[in-house]
Parts: C-alpha cells; sequence; structure tokens
C-alpha cells in the first residue's frame, strides 16, 4: 500500500493556494504524479461544491460551468480515472476487500482534502471567500484547468504506464 501512502501525502498536503505555486515539473513517480493530476480533478469539483454550499445562489452558475468543464475534458478525465482504478486494484494484489479499503482510505483522504482546502478558502475572510467563488466558473474555463496540458510532465510519466 505505499502507493497509497504517496496519493494520501500529497493530497494532504496540497490546497487551492499550494496549487498554483506547486511544481509543475514531474517527480518521476506513477503514483505521486497521478495524485497531483487527480487531486487536482477532485480539487475542481470540491471547489464548486464549497462555494455552492456557502453560496447557494451560485449553485447553479457552479454545477453549470463544472459539468461544461467536466464535459470538455471528459477523455482524459476517464484516462486519470482509468488509471487510478488500475493502480487501487494493483495495491490491492487483486483482493477484492483490500481494493474496496484502498478506495475508502483514498475516500478518506479526499474527505480530510476537502475540509483543508475550505479552511483555505476562508482564511483571507468573508470578502475573498465570496470573490474566489465568484470566479469558479471562469477559473474552470482558464487554461490552469486544462490539466492534461497544464500537468503534462505528470501526464507523460502517468501514461508510460505504472511500474511492474
Amino acid at each position: 500500500m505505499q502507493k497509497l501512502a504517496a496519493l494520501v501525502l500529497f493530497l494532504l498536503s496540497c490546497s487551492l493556494f499550494a496549487q498554483d505555486k506547486y511544481s509543475t515539473n514531474s517527480t518521476g513517480d506513477y503514483a505521486t504524479d497521478l495524485g497531483q493530476v487527480y487531486g487536482a480533478i477532485r480539487m475542481a469539483k470540491f471547489m464548486g461544491e464549497i462555494c455552492s454550499e456557502s453560496h447557494p445562489d451560485q449553485i447553479q452558475s457552479n454545477t453549470a460551468a463544472f459539468k461544461q468543464w467536466r464535459l470538455r475534458y471528459l477523455p482524459f478525465m476517464q484516462e486519470m480515472e482509468k488509471h487510478f482504478t488500475t493502480m487501487a486494484w494493483r495495491e490491492s494484489g487483486g483482493d477484492p476487500q483490500k481494493y474496496v479499503k484502498f478506495l475508502t482510505d483514498v475516500e478518506t483522504a479526499f474527505d480530510g482534502y476537502r475540509t483543508v482546502l475550505k479552511s483555505q478558502m476562508e482564511t483571507n475572510g468573508p470578502e475573498a471567500f465570496a470573490n474566489q467563488c465568484n470566479i469558479y466558473p471562469r477559473y474552470l474555463a482558464s487554461e490552469r484547468m486544462d490539466l492534461e496540458h497544464y500537468y503534462a510532465e505528470q501526464v507523460a510519466v502517468i501514461r508510460k504506464g505504472q511500474p511492474k
């Protein structure tokens, strides 16, 4: 389960603000690079959920923006999901119970990541938080959220496949 540890450590260490400052250089490690890209996909979803919960008037625009972003990059997201589930299955040694535990542990890590993300979004006060939420649809439409190209080095490592 060392790949889970690498993935969880990455997820718990990144944040909305740190991700923009986080190097886009690949570590060369399959699990870490996959964690960075997969974590960015999940971050986009979490940010929309957090903003919608805190600013219910934005639910429709946030939901529409996320759906549009997801549709635009669906083949890439499906590819990353496939890599993630393949890694999870491999880490479980093909044992269905270990596979479910792996996925449960990752979801628990993501829950922690979501909590940290919300806290960081609120750090600079309600006005700054509201501003972040107001620009969420534009953020998803930005070049920064073309994750396949933004994380090109990591994607190259991921596409080489998980080491045997």
